[in-house]
């Protein structure tokens, strides 16, 4: 059987055969030992408890990182997220700019349908962002409030 065949019974995708195909964890077409293997991860695919012990050798970083990139399917979009999210404060791309080198860089042209998956890219990094601001916002007010309220850091102020 082709992984293209067994992809379309399969609760494991296309790109993650392919995958295993290229670093040679199974053949194509499929051998018995292979749809053995297969069938054995399929009966584990999306569980919890398989994937939670994976994770938790992850560190926090990263494991947010994976999360906030799981949606986005293609390895220039994953791009363009990071390139977003490792900008500083008061920096700023320009979309044609950050377009032609997502271009150069993964050799093939844009479509507008692209174009537009990049923009929904830049918009939802600046909402992480402004999260993210708002916490921080939230947590200072809340150590501000704290060290106003207790009494051995309160300042004596002298008025005339």
């Amino acid at each position: 059987m082709r992984i293209k065949e067994y992809a379309k019974i399969s609760k494991i995708p296309f790109k993650t055969l392919g995958w295993m195909t290229r670093r040679g964890f199974i053949s194509d077409p499929l051998i018995e030992r292979d749809l053995i293997g297969l069938k054995l991860l399929e009966n584990l695919w999306g569980k919890i408890e398989f994937i939670r012990p994976q994770l938790i050798k992850k560190n926090k970083r990263s494991r947010k990182a994976l999360i906030d990139t799981c949606d986005l399917e293609t390895k220039w979009e994953r791009y363009a997220f990071s390139r977003f999210m490792n900008l500083e404060p008061d920096h700023k791309i320009y979309m044609k700019h950050l377009i032609a080198e997502i271009e150069l860089t993964f050799r093939f042209k844009l479509s507008i349908f692209d174009i537009k998956k990049i923009y929904r890219v830049r918009k939802r990094v600046y909402q992480i962002k402004e999260r993210q601001a708002q916490k921080a916002q939230k947590a200072q007010k809340k150590i501000i409030e704290k060290s106003n309220n207790d009494p051995e850091k309160r300042e004596i102020v002298a008025t005339k």
